[in-house]
């Protein structure tokens, strides 16, 4: 499936681009309400292009119902288009107390083929 102009516009705007095979994406940089608003009107496009059934991050109120809608919106668009977010914590330093300090990320990747 070809990815179509409204979701490269949004994936780019959230820093993926599908040049590498797989891609690490900072968390905080999905939990943006701001760039969230800035999407709206691509958010609308894409209303035209999916079903807002099978997207939940489509629906009229999903800003205010979920949490992370950008997250969840990205993560929702790349299962359509084959690829999977994948968690991952590294260790960031540990604070004065000694307790270990993490960045989280997600790994952008393709989803196997089965029958490959």
């Amino acid at each position: 499936m070809e990815i179509d102009e409204t979701t490269k516009k949004i994936l780019e705007k959230v820093g993926l681009s599908f040049v590498e095979t797989e891609i690490l994406i900072d968390r905080e940089a999905l939990l943006n309400f701001s760039i969230y608003d800035e999407l709206k009107p691509e958010i609308d496009q894409l209303k035209k292009v999916f079903s807002s059934s099978s997207l939940t991050s489509l629906h009229k109120e999903a800003n205010t119902k979920q949490k992370w809608p950008l997250l969840n919106l990205i993560r929702q668009i790349l299962r359509v288009y084959g690829y999977k977010m994948e968690p991952i914590r590294k260790c960031d330093g540990y604070t004065v107390d000694g307790i270990k300090k993490f960045k989280r990320f997600f790994l952008v990747q393709k989803i196997p083929l089965e029958n490959a």
